[in-house]
């Protein structure tokens, strides 16, 4: 098919894309830190403000960092164990954290993952096509600030294969049961392999009801969602953002597919990019790459619809609200570059800014916390300063007057 006959997601969503032509840049400051390895970092705000992200350390332990003084300094607060190991003869990253959280009686909280496949080489980790692959995804807790930790609690991924694709933070309800949405996927099985229309991720919800000791299936929040976070909403309503992603189904017009093959320099990084050839084949490369939003009214076992919310490869954004009710969604880009960036919403997320805001250009993710002076800290991974290892760095910020964001629109994001 001719690259002139390609549709994509655009052409089903010309809101969205009229949304990501208006860009207006906005002020941060931004704090350098030479803290761990946070590749994808999560933050979370404990009592008196104290800020929490997970990291890696050079050891290979993984580590809790905190701020006292409003994100402007940071600190290792403690390491924490993460006791698992690949079978004898195969390939593996090894642990790696995946998320932080805290309690409102102040237990810590950290998921972690260990990922392996049999070492073959006949496909790289993470290919839904290998068989031998495995993830696995632990929780464990301290209440005693990071002194000692419990046992690992393994997060159980059935219906599916896998767990434990990409980072999540945790929650906690009103009730007290706290929830971690995580990644699940469907892959293959010795003997059992998936067509080209039956591969999927799913974040599915777990809940714990004891205060991190033990987790269960709570909800999940459909097909294609991953990279997923929560905002408790005062009319008792969770609102959800979560990443986006699928590839080409049976059911797709014959024209749709997927916006790498338009994309010079991706082809230009991967210039024998099979999807990129043939970008309309059934289970190839996404056609959808980006966040949507949605909610639940039953506390978090079930979601509505996704609705599209972000541009191509604008993508793993959290939720945060400031008290006169107005959400925002800061999330990390992959188009012109790296960076984060964040649209605005006075209704419970029902329409959206028309405008984005760029905060920054460089490093990865967005994820973010407000303060009780609407001060907003968002962590991500610098990548240009630490020689590759993603360092924690954070921007400070507040959010935009109603009257600036207003006079350029609103929009309604639609299902997808």
């Amino acid at each position: 098919m001719n690259n002139q006959d390609l549709l994509t997601w655009a052409h089903f969503h010309p809101e969205v894309a009229e949304m990501a032509t208006n860009r207006i840049p906005w002020p941060s400051e931004r704090i350098t830190t030479n803290l761990g390895r946070c590749s994808q970092p999560t933050i979370v705000k404990g009592p008196d403000e104290e800020l929490f992200v997970e990291s890696q350390q050079d050891s290979g332990a993984a580590a809790i960092l905190h701020s006292r003084d409003r994100g402007l300094n940071w600190a290792k607060l403690c390491e924490v164990p993460m006791e698992c190991r690949a079978p004898a003869g195969c390939e593996s990253p090894g642990p790696s954290p995946l998320g932080v959280g805290i309690l409102a009686d102040g237990t810590l909280l950290l998921a972690f993952r260990l990922c392996y496949n049999d070492g073959s080489g006949k496909y790289r980790l993470g290919i839904p096509e290998d068989a031998s692959f495995h993830d696995h995804v632990w929780v464990v807790r301290s209440t005693d600030r990071g002194e000692n930790w419990t046992e690992p609690f393994e997060l159980d991924p059935s219906p599916y294969q896998t767990i434990g694709g990409n980072k999540a933070r945790f929650h906690q309800m009103a009730d007290g049961t706290a929830i971690l949405p995580m990644n699940c996927d469907r892959w293959a099985r010795p003997g059992k392999p998936l067509g080209p229309d039956e591969s999927y991720q799913i974040a599915q919800v777990y809940g714990s009801s004891d205060g991190g000791q033990s987790w269960h299936k709570h909800g999940d929040m459909g097909r294609h969602s991953d990279e997923t976070d929560f905002l408790f909403l005062p009319s008792g309503r969770i609102l959800a953002a979560t990443r986006y992603q699928r590839k080409k189904l049976a059911a797709d017009p014959a024209e749709l597919g997927t916006p790498y093959a338009l994309d010079s320099e991706h082809r230009n990084r991967s210039p024998d990019c099979l999807h990129c050839q043939d970008p309309t084949q059934i289970g190839g490369h996404s056609v959808y790459k980006q966040m949507a939003i949605c909610h639940s009214d039953d506390g978090a076992q079930s979601f509505s619809p996704h609705r599209l919310i972000t541009a191509w490869v604008q993508q793993t954004g959290c939720l945060a609200g400031l008290t006169n009710g107005t959400v925002i969604m800061p999330f990390g880009h992959k188009d012109e570059g790296h960076g984060q960036r964040f649209i605005v919403s006075y209704d419970e997320g029902e329409a959206w800014s028309k405008a984005f805001y760029e905060l920054h250009k460089g490093g990865m993710y967005a994820s973010s916390v407000v303060l009780d002076d609407q001060t907003i800290v968002t962590a991500y991974a610098e990548e240009s300063h630490s020689g590759g290892k993603n360092k924690l760095d954070v921007l400070r910020w507040k959010v935009p007057p109603k009257s600036e964001v207003e006079k350029h629109g609103v929009f309604t994001p639609r299902p997808i």
